[in-house]
């Protein structure tokens, strides 16, 4: 065989490697300084530009256990996205715990972090992943990891779930760890957002969102770390650490408490899922429903809550069956907004909205008919089947301002719009119509206003007097009465 023909089946021999799918181990992926195990997970007809996973083992597990609880090669196979499982070897740690407490394996191109570093650059050599949308989960010291690998490298990852862990660089021995796991360690949120900040001073773009679930019961991870953790992620975010959106039964799960803190512009930069009456484990959900899976272990408790697949919902890489149908922008005041999902016989729909919204009819069914208030905000809205399965909640987010909001009347030959200014007193007609009158109404039906024989373009104020409310307008062209519009006064 010719020097070519060996390159050629070389060259091959790779192609395939890394062409199969499913679960294989990768060797050869950089110089691995942390001495760890890199498998990988490639799903069936993954689309080009896809997510990246890291998934990291707690301790006296190995990678297959671990996915065996978290299931999170499922998740990948139903929303085509790559997954890395990184494992720790016996020499690194007898107890086959990651070292996230060690500065040589938690800075910067060192150590452990720097491996997973390397196994990331490996899947992006060899497919075609996002780089905006790597991201990282753990549990224990595999989740004491992945805050590590956020903290030392915010350029790669963009969101991180963190279960039943610590805070960056709250050790730097195996005793100071020990206090850490048994909530002795506290700081000022300051104190651990500049721990974060100083691993890359020179780092000006955005730190990556970050979600904490944890066990209230953990005896092994004390829960003072998840309140450790909201300290230090928000602060790195320039958030408060008061929560912008509390649900205190979570889907209707009473042993579920998620939490919401919001950044300047109002996006979720760190969220919290406070599991009750859970010890060192993670929560799964066995079953065959949409939101449900994971497997009942040692460390992993049936709660009805599937946090692997709620991390990946935090992460934005969920393909859920449908999507909110409705406006995504609003005016204050705006009447009659419709939203809507695809119906499904003997299934109940539970809609929310923000402060301020009034529905108008149709909640427990799949479309829901309101008017707005003057908050932006979420619209959520969650299915129940009639066989018990959840699909949601889905969310929108609905932008809400003070603007003009237009209406157009129209006949067989004639057309009208009606434009309304919040926060003005007066409304425009835009018409070429030679010869209509218009009248004012509140919403008990009392004459407001009336103006005769008008003709084109019009703008027509409204008394000053008038107080903030409902109030409708008639136009009369003819013989024909254009539809009513009801306007919200603001002043």
């Amino acid at each position: 065989m010719g020097l070519a023909a060996i390159a050629v089946l070389l060259l091959s021999n790779v192609h395939n490697s890394f062409a199969q799918t499913g679960w294989s181990q990768v060797t050869g992926f950089g110089t691995n300084p942390g001495s760890l195990l890199m498998y990988k997970y490639v799903p069936v007809n993954v689309a080009a530009n896809a997510p990246l996973v890291v998934v990291l083992h707690g301790c006296t597990q190995t990678a297959s256990v671990f996915e065996t609880d978290s299931e999170w090669d499922s998740l990948a196979e139903q929303n085509s996205f790559y997954v890395i499982h990184a494992q720790q070897q016996y020499l690194n740690n007898t107890g086959y715990c990651f070292n996230w407490y060690l500065p040589s394996d938690y800075s910067r191109n060192q150590g452990e972090v720097y491996s997973v570093k390397q196994m990331v650059d490996n899947m992006k050599s060899n497919y075609s992943i996002d780089d905006s949308r790597v991201f990282t989960t753990g549990v224990s010291a595999g989740a004491g990891l992945s805050v590590a690998l956020l903290g030392a490298y915010p350029e790669i990852f963009n969101a991180g779930a963190i279960m039943s862990g610590a805070p960056y660089k709250s050790a730097s021995d195996a005793i100071a760890a020990y206090n850490v796991m048994n909530g002795l360690v506290t700081k000022t949120a300051v104190q651990w957002g500049d721990l974060v900040r100083n691993e890359n001073p020179g780092y000006s773009g955005t730190f990556p969102r970050v979600a904490i679930f944890q066990g209230t019961n953990d005896i092994t991870v004390s829960p003072v770390n998840a309140g450790e953790l909201v300290k230090q992620w928000t602060n790195v975010h320039a958030a408060d650490q008061v929560a912008d959106s509390v649900n205190s039964a979570f889907n209707g799960n009473n042993l579920i408490e998620r939490k919401d803190y919001f950044d300047n512009s109002g996006n979720t930069v760190v969220r919290s899922y406070m599991i009750s009456s859970m010890a060192h484990a993670i929560a799964v959900d066995p079953g065959n429903c949409f939101q449900q899976g994971g497997s009942v272990d040692t460390y992993a408790y049936d709660k009805n809550f599937y946090s692997s697949f709620w991390a990946a919902e935090f992460f934005g890489i969920i393909q859920f069956p449908y999507q909110i149908t409705g406006p995504i922008n609003v005016f204050f005041g705006q009447t009659n907004i419709v939203f809507s999902v695809p119906f499904h016989a003997g299934s109940s729909y539970s809609w929310s909205f923000p402060a301020g919204v009034t529905i108008v009819s149709g909640q427990g069914t799949s479309q829901i008919t309101v008017n707005w208030g003057t908050v932006s905000g979420q619209v959520s809205v969650s299915e129940t089947t009639s066989s018990s399965c959840k699909v949601g909640p889905l969310n929108v987010f609905v932008n809400a301002t003070v603007g003009t909001i237009v209406e157009n009347f129209s006949s067989n030959d004639k057309e009208i719009s009606v434009g309304y200014t919040l926060g003005d007193n007066q409304f425009t007609i835009s018409t070429t119509d030679e010869h209509y009158s218009v009248y004012v109404f509140d919403a008990a039906g009392k004459l407001i206003l009336l103006r005769s024989n008008l003709s084109g373009n019009n703008s027509i104020q409204l008394p000053e007097q008038l107080a903030p409310g409902m109030y409708l307008i008639k136009i009369v062209s003819g013989k024909e009465v254009f539809n009513r519009k009801y306007l919200k006064m603001k002043f």
